[in-house]
């Protein structure tokens, strides 16, 4: 089954395809895909965010929402295959320790 979708997020807007032999797996790739974080739960604003990603140098892809605040929610995978997102999460620096933390 082949499904499309099209979303806005901040000022973009993504239109993708999604191909799977399975209707289910179909469904729930472009379900997921398509419905990204968009409230915050750092700061609790929805709106002003944006796709990012990047990629580590033993080839690792990220993909990943940002808010002005800082915050991020990452796309994560399963191992049995399909996707689904992290909640917000911004990293702060600890100062007196040289280590980070979350909030």
């Amino acid at each position: 089954m082949i499904a499309k979708a099209q979303f806005k997020l901040g000022e973009a807007t993504y239109s993708f395809e999604v191909e799977e032999k399975d209707t289910k797996d179909t469904l729930s790739q472009i379900i997921t895909l398509a419905n990204p974080p968009r409230k915050c739960d750092v700061c609790k604003t929805e709106g002003g965010k944006y796709l990012y990603t990047n990629r580590d140098t033993e080839g690792n892809i990220y993909i990943k929402v940002n808010c002005p605040c800082g915050a991020q929610a990452k796309l994560g995978s399963y191992k049995a295959g399909g996707y689904f997102w992290h909640d917000f999460v911004k990293y702060v620096p600890d100062t007196s320790t040289d280590n980070a933390k979350t909030i």
